[in-house]
């Protein structure tokens, strides 16, 4: 074994323990994110499928093998675009998970009814439930005046 597959394998194994040492910090993707959460009742559960991009990955990957095996015949481009479509399209698809999901339609406790589409099937019809919700929030600094203003505009 060389050097480098050493310390390849060495770098690897520390990473899976050192993602493994702490549960209780939050994902990166949550940075920056308005968080908001309520109760809410579910009154419908629909199945959904969401759209596979599989076929876009092996077309991808087909033109890729065709291109590699440029150099040869007709068969290697063939044989290649085969390979690539298959692989490109396999790996779309292992990397997108599956493709169905579920959409809940959620009477909140303080009257208001909304949707939502989640992955998983968390809840039945007639389940109380607690929602967080999550969107993207960017702050820009802005000069002290405009928050004075915002401030007596909502006194009046």
């Amino acid at each position: 074994m060389t050097a480098k597959s050493r310390f390849f394998i060495a770098s690897m194994m520390a990473s899976s323990l050192l993602s493994c040492a702490s549960n209780s910090q939050v994902d990166v993707q949550a940075r920056n994110q308005f968080v908001t959460q309520f109760y809410a009742l579910v009154t419908t559960v629909e199945k959904v499928k969401f759209k596979s991009y599989a076929g876009e990955g092996a077309a991808i990957g087909a033109l890729d093998g065709a291109l590699s095996n440029a150099r040869g015949d007709a068969g290697d481009m063939l044989a290649g675009a085969i390979v690539g479509g298959f692989f490109g399209g396999m790996l779309t698809a292992l990397l997108e998970g599956s493709n169905i999901g579920y959409e809940y339609q959620l009477q909140a406790v303080d009257g208001d009814s909304v949707n939502v589409i989640i992955d998983e099937r968390a809840a039945d019809i007639g389940d109380c439930v607690r929602v967080r919700v999550a969107g993207d929030v960017r702050i820009s600094k802005r000069p002290m005046y405009q928050c004075d203003d915002a401030s007596e505009d909502g006194a009046d």
